[in-house]
């Protein structure tokens, strides 16, 4: 494929990239599910477009050469853009991830609090899982030493 084309197509790629970026930050900081999960099918899809295209510049290098150089700024430009837009991508997914360990932490933990257990006796003989009080420590014993 001719190099100003594949250039040309990895600005419209990379284009795309940054718009569903720009989306995906957008529902992301307003917690739009439903707008994520139809995200993430697009962005697997442009990603692997993206890949592809980049690696078919990688291996011809040299190629590049014969590329007008106001169209390898432009694709620059819409580069950096596209790494900023990721930076702060992957900043509010590691949030929305850790927030999201937490409340299943939580609902984890008050499932096992809700659980009824066995119970223990208590120091008057009786069994129930509220108002837990251990057996005195001193107790006073005494044995018949007679047979």
């Amino acid at each position: 494929m001719d190099p100003t084309k594949r250039v040309n197509d990895l600005i419209v790629i990379t284009g795309r990239l940054a718009d569903l970026l720009e989306r995906e930050n957008v529902a992301l900081r307003e917690k739009q599910n439903k707008e994520l999960n139809e995200i993430l099918d697009e962005k697997v899809t442009l990603g692997r477009v993206y890949e592809s295209r980049i690696m078919g510049l990688t291996e011809d290098p040299e190629a590049l050469d014969n590329v007008d150089k106001e169209l390898l700024e432009r694709l620059r430009g819409i580069g950096e853009k596209v790494n900023g837009l990721m930076e702060d991508n992957a900043k509010m997914l590691k949030i929305a991830i850790e927030a999201n360990r937490r409340v299943v932490n939580l609902i984890a933990e008050a499932v096992k609090a809700s659980v009824p257990s066995a119970g223990t006796y208590s120091p008057t003989g009786g069994t129930g899982t509220h108002d837990h009080r251990g057996a005195p420590k001193n107790v006073a014993l005494s044995v018949d030493h007679t047979l």
